[in-house]
């Protein structure tokens, strides 16, 4: 029964989420995979609540890019690795994503994504203080690890100013065998995004997430960035129930993007909590760009 709380208060958790969210949304949905002119590398940490023992702490990595290209359709391969850690619970994840990217009328491209992988969750049990310590030590032995196969599909439909698009992760709901609810949730994402161009320079970009796990209540994240030249980004966001974030990315050199994400916690968490901060650095394979290339609101 113990070991069965305990599997439980770690998998009602909701995947990590992450503040900049338009510049990492592969994380969300693999159906953007290949959505770059060329190879992208992308490696973040986030690092929430600094100041409270045991808080999460997330470092995440995706690489993408595209072939077979035949006009305007192609393919798109990549793939996702998630390191998450709080107090005695952790897991690691790894995903491998395919997409197909196809015509639309009216300039939209149309994606199906699907990623296969895996997460590996671990207990530390000497960082739980328990009530029953007369613990069986094969149960603390054997339960620290646990492997799940991992499903994650989505949709994408996007043109050259806008995005919208839908995923379910974790959409297999694997489960440990003997332990009573210690399952993986599945996790619903929709997603919408514009860039309205402003004057020759600057665009205004606003995108909205809406998050639903299980039967807790859906949360919704929303961004207001203003782009300058398509060089230097910076704005705020919002969490319903949560806080707000100052954003900021910069291109530079013609292939490396900086993105970083400041946290300010106006929950109840605030008085225990710190700040979070989010690092992403993007390296791309290639710089300029690309005549046949769509741009996207969600990357460019």
């Amino acid at each position: 029964m113990l070991l069965s709380m305990i599997i439980w208060s770690a998998f009602s958790q909701q995947l990590p989420q992450f503040s900049y969210f338009t510049y990492n949304y592969i994380q969300y949905n693999p159906a953007v995979t290949g959505n770059t002119e060329c190879l992208e590398l992308k490696l973040g940490a986030r690092r929430q609540w600094t100041g409270l023992e045991g808080a999460p702490s997330t470092g995440f990595a995706s690489v993408h890019g595209r072939f077979g290209k035949k006009k305007f359709n192609y393919h798109g391969i990549g793939a996702v690795i998630e390191n998450d850690k709080a107090g005695p619970f952790s897991y690691t994840g790894l995903n491998l994503n395919y997409a197909y990217h196809m015509r639309m009328r009216k300039g939209y491209m149309l994606s199906s994504g699907i990623g296969l992988g895996f997460k590996q969750y671990r207990v530390n049990f000497s960082q739980i203080t328990m009530e029953q310590q007369d613990i069986d030590p094969v149960i603390q032995n054997n339960a620290s690890d646990f492997i799940f196969p991992v499903v994650n599909f989505g949709l994408w439909l996007y043109n050259k100013d806008r995005f919208y698009g839908v995923s379910m992760r974790q959409m297999n709901k694997s489960s440990v065998e003997g332990i009573n609810d210690g399952e993986l949730l599945n996790h619903w994402t929709l997603a919408y995004g514009r860039s309205i161009k402003m004057t020759d320079d600057l665009a205004f970009k606003p995108a909205f997430l809406l998050n639903y796990v299980a039967q807790s209540k859906a949360s919704l994240e929303a961004q207001a960035i203003l782009s300058y030249r398509e060089k230097v980004a910076f704005g705020i966001g919002g969490r319903s129930g949560s806080g707000m974030s100052a954003l900021l990315k910069i291109d530079f050199l013609g292939f490396l993007t900086a993105a970083y994400a400041y946290d300010l916690t106006l929950s109840k968490m605030r008085f225990e909590g710190g700040p979070t901060h989010e690092f992403i650095l993007g390296i791309r394979a290639c710089g300029g760009s690309s005549e046949t290339h769509t741009r996207c609101a969600a990357y460019d």
